[in-house]
């Protein structure tokens, strides 16, 4: 299922309001969904900038000269599956357009809740299989490395 965030709209919400932020903030949460995700910003790209950059699992991309919500439509009416194409946006007016087109919406709340349940799962795991490093001193590794039994030839 693909996802498409809508940035302008998302942006005031999280990641303090700029779109660097967010775009760190979905790049975490795609890794820890292993997902790819689109968020499609409106205006052109920062100079000397590509309008569609890809920044690991997502893809930034900017509208102009359309808007992003009209980029949005354009993505779901292109796609060969609509009803796999999820948008994160609590526009109204483009939540009814996307659903006239066939694809889903998911408010910002929801994905937010989403996003920080999941991050929150995917840094729990990793801290459970973390290894404890041993309680010892330098003057015991000292003492380890100088018996030659314990080196490498």
């Amino acid at each position: 299922m693909a996802e498409i965030v809508d940035g302008n709209n998302l942006m005031g919400r999280l990641a303090g309001g700029s779109r660097e932020g967010l775009v760190a903030e979905l790049a975490d949460l795609a890794r820890s969904k292993r997902k790819r995700l689109t968020v499609v910003f409106d205006g052109p790209p920062p100079s000397g900038r590509a309008k569609v950059q890809q920044l690991g699992d997502v893809t930034v991309v900017f509208a102009a000269p359309r808007s992003a919500d009209e980029e949005i439509v354009r993505r779901i009416r292109e796609a060969r599956d609509p009803r796999g194409v999820t948008v994160v946006t609590d526009d109204r007016a483009l939540a009814l357009a996307i659903q006239g087109a066939g694809a889903r919406t998911i408010g910002i709340e929801s994905f937010r809740g989403d996003a920080t349940a999941r991050v929150a799962r995917a840094r729990t795991a990793a801290e459970e299989t973390k290894v404890a490093a041993p309680n010892v001193s330098a003057k015991d590794w000292t003492q380890w490395f100088s018996d030659s039994r314990n080196r490498l030839r």
